[in-house]
């Protein structure tokens, strides 16, 4: 069994991409300057990690 629904894991990603796009807005208010590029390969590697773990299975019934 995996440790999340594929529900859940489509939810997680839909929720992670405006939280990405307003971290870089709130950055630049704050005088951190993070181009469109470093924003789409964290949010890949974020996003890649989040499939990777989702797929994963949990190893609940390792023993039986």
């Amino acid at each position: 069994m995996s440790r999340i629904s594929n529900t859940g894991l489509m939810i997680l990603i839909g929720f992670s991409i405006p939280v990405l796009i307003e971290l870089r807005t709130l950055l630049s208010f704050m005088n951190i300057e993070i181009s469109a590029r470093t924003t789409m390969i964290v949010g890949g590697v974020y996003i890649a990690a989040l499939v990777i773990y989702g797929t994963l299975p949990d190893g609940s019934n390792a023993g039986s």
